[in-house]
This record gives C-alpha cells, sequence and structure tokens, in this order.
C-alpha cells in the first residue's frame, strides 16, 4: 500500500513540475483565434503619431546594476531618435536610426559608430534591449503585431490558463496574450534560453506598457520603466530628428564601441 501512495505522489509531483499543456479542442482554438484578433486590432487603437518618451533603463546582473535615463522620440516613422544620460545633464550616447541604419555619437569620446544591417545594435551600445529602436517604438506605443507579427505557427493554453502563442518569423518566440488581447509576456525561446520579457500596463483607458522586465538566461537583467509620455501636436522637425555630429567627430564601425566597453 505505501508503494502504491509515494508512486501516486511522485506521479503528481512530476505532473506539477512539467505543467503540460492542454489539449487544444476546436473550442480552445476558437477562443485562441479570437484572442489574437483583438491582439492584432490593438494596432488600430493607437494609430502612428508623434510621440516623445521620458524612460529609467536600470540593467546588469543579480547584485550590480546601475541606472541610465533616456529621451526617445520620433513621428512614427522610420527614423528615430534616443538620447541617453547618466547623472544630472550628462549625455553619454547619442543614438539616430533610419530603417537599418544606425548611427551612435558618444559626447565624451568625440567619437561616432555606424552599424548597417537587421541584427539588434542597441544591445552593442549597452541598452539593454533585445529589439531595434524600431520595433521598441512599436512595442511601447501599442503596435504589437508591427514587433511579434500579425501571425502565429500554433497556439494553446497552458495549464493554468494562460493563452500561449508560438510565433513565425523574428523575433520567433513564445507569445503570452492576457484576455483583452495584450501581451504580458515574451520567451525568446520556448526552453528559456535567450531573452525573456515581462510587459506590464498603465491604467489608462487604452494601456500602453508601463515597463518592460528583461532577463536573460545568463544572468542579465533590465528594467525600462516608462515615466512620462508627451504627444507633441506638431511632428517633430528635420533638425529635431537628425544626429549632426563635430566635423572633427571620426566615424568607426559599431564594432569598435563594443570593444571599448
Amino acid at each position: 500500500m505505501k508503494k502504491i501512495v509515494i508512486f501516486c505522489l511522485f506521479a503528481l509531483l512530476c505532473a506539477c513540475a512539467r505543467q503540460p499543456v492542454l489539449e487544444s479542442s476546436p473550442e480552445h482554438q476558437a477562443m485562441l483565434e479570437q484572442r489574437w484578433q483583438k491582439f492584432v486590432a490593438q494596432g488600430a487603437l493607437h494609430a502612428p503619431a508623434p510621440y516623445r518618451l521620458d524612460m529609467s533603463l536600470r540593467f546588469g546582473t543579480q547584485g550590480d546594476t546601475r541606472r541610465v535615463t533616456a529621451l526617445f522620440w520620433g513621428n512614427s516613422q522610420r527614423q528615430l531618435r534616443l538620447d541617453v544620460m547618466a547623472g544630472v545633464g550628462t549625455t553619454v550616447a547619442k543614438i539616430l536610426e533610419d530603417g537599418q541604419h544606425f548611427l551612435v555619437y558618444s559626447p565624451s569620446e568625440n567619437k561616432a559608430y555606424f552599424y548597417q544591417g537587421a541584427a539588434r545594435p542597441l544591445l552593442q551600445v549597452g541598452v539593454p534591449v533585445p529589439f531595434n529602436l524600431g520595433h521598441l517604438a512599436e512595442l511601447l506605443n501599442g503596435r504589437y503585431a508591427a514587433v511579434f507579427g500579425p501571425q502565429f505557427d500554433k497556439a494553446a493554453f497552458s495549464a493554468d490558463g494562460k493563452a500561449q502563442y508560438e510565433l513565425q518569423g523574428r523575433p520567433g518566440g513564445r507569445l503570452t496574450l492576457n484576455e483583452q488581447g495584450l501581451p504580458v509576456a515574451w520567451q525568446e525561446q520556448p526552453n528559456g534560453k535567450g531573452w525573456s520579457m515581462e510587459i506590464v500596463y498603465d491604467d489608462g483607458p487604452m494601456p500602453l506598457p508601463h515597463r518592460l522586465n528583461l532577463t536573460h538566461s545568463n544572468g542579465k537583467r533590465a528594467i525600462v520603466l516608462i515615466k512620462d509620455r508627451e504627444k507633441p501636436a506638431q511632428a517633430f522637425t528635420k533638425e529635431q530628428m537628425a544626429l549632426p555630429l563635430p566635423q572633427d567627430a571620426p566615424l568607426l564601425p559599431l564594432a569598435k564601441f563594443k570593444q571599448q566597453q
């Protein structure tokens, strides 16, 4: 009798540890599809418009983190600007992204660094976000399908009732949606490797991300906090979106910046 009880307890513990995905019945699939359509429709609730975000970024490893602030602005077009500050009024990096063209200027070094490609250059300059500026802008402004894609590969409810979607293409991974169709969690790889992100929303009538909690399987972690949102009545001018460089500032490959950090 004892052996039977022990076996049953062991089986129960294994089942809890696995947290299996529920079988996807036709009814479940219909519910998952409806929730996904809510997710895609979020973009229509947040039409492209000029914006300026006042942000705080804390990043590092357990017990060893540092904090910077940032201003992020754009006209909801390809050209985006980000200034990163440490301390009071000390700008440590000025960043311009225009499609796949990426430029960063370091005032303390009086050097500029450039990159062209589809990788994630923000990570190389110490901004702890596994997206490019374009995807970060879409995410923070509520146009989630532009980041994670308008279609999914497969979906199911987990044992604890979470709606989880395996994504196609980039960034790929697994996305979790709440009942409103808002993304609340993302894993770069379903096995837990790479980046994981939790999205916390503000309490507005049409909620937008207020905080991103990011962790990496290598121990790195980051918090991106939106302190203030501005919606300028007029679009930013060409001059406001530009990143002029001093004439004596050398232009170097971004890999050089990474090697110096």
